[in-house]
């Protein structure tokens, strides 16, 4: 409103009435903005999505069938603004430089056979690492992130080695300085399992960012009282999805496929 009464000196005019101007006249609606950074649609970003997905329909991959998803989220005690204007029908998008917060991040692998592993990370902890050929290597404050995120794909491939199912199965990550390390690539080859990076910028082709949405809309909004109680709610969120769910998520970013073949934006 102050930047409209400053464009015209003298307007006289309720909020009410800009409001039904913007959805009778204008056709916007109120709704979640997601945001996402300039580089996520460029002409290189299209590229290397086009290139991800001609090499690797060339595979045996099938996200509804041999895939496990990584990665991890955070999850904001004092969330700030999310909604905004947009055309009815359409998504509302805003472009953002850098969205940081203080947050509680959460490491998950989901598959559509269900949820695999669920961890909170506890910032500031030192970790032993486990090394590739066994014992461990203490990770001091400096490696905790990387420390965090080994053990965490070392665990999960403990828990894929118990059903035979998920032999060889592919695993599917973002290309984050933690998840490219060499260590994790050779570990995950070492175990007997696969491994795949997505191509920058396209959080669209990983189901499991689907699953965090999910799990987000359940999350109870109450106050929180302390990082135990979050954790809690967040694992009460986590159990609380369903294998359609799941199923959703991995077509969700199947469906993208023929948009990067089209090599439109995500």
């Amino acid at each position: 409103m102050e930047n409209l009464i400053g464009a015209f000196p003298g307007l006289k005019i309720s909020k009410s009435s800009v409001h039904r101007y913007m959805v009778n006249d204008c056709a916007l609606s109120f709704k979640k903005a997601h945001l996402h950074s300039k580089q996520r649609n460029s002409p290189e970003s299209i590229q290397k999505r086009y290139e991800w997905v001609k090499k690797w329909e060339q595979k045996d991959m099938d996200y509804m069938s041999n895939y496990v998803f990584l990665d991890e989220s955070a999850f904001l005690i004092n969330l700030k603004r999310t909604m905004a204007w947009s055309e009815r029908g359409t998504r509302a998008e805003v472009v953002v430089s850098v969205a940081r917060a203080k947050t509680t991040t959460i490491l998950g692998v989901v598959s559509v056979w269900g949820i695999i592993n669920v961890q909170v990370r506890i910032p500031g902890a030192s970790v032993k690492k486990r090394k590739i050929g066994g014992g461990s290597g203490k990770v001091g404050p400096g490696g905790t992130v990387t420390g965090h995120y080994f053990n965490f794909v070392a665990k999960t491939l403990d828990a894929l080695d118990k059903d035979d199912k998920f032999k060889s199965f592919y695993t599917i990550m973002d290309n984050a300085p933690i998840h490219t390390a060499n260590d994790i690539e050779r570990y995950i080859i070492q175990q007997g399992y696969r491994c795949v990076y997505l191509p920058p910028y396209s959080p669209e082709l990983n189901p499991i960012e689907q699953f965090w949405h999910v799990v987000k809309s359940k999350l109870k909004r109450e106050r929180l009282l302390s990082d135990e109680n979050l954790t809690s709610r967040i694992a009460n969120a986590c159990n609380s999805v369903l294998y359609s769910d799941l199923e959703g998520t991995a077509r969700y970013s199947v469906n993208k496929f023929e948009a990067c073949l089209n090599k439109q934006p995500l």
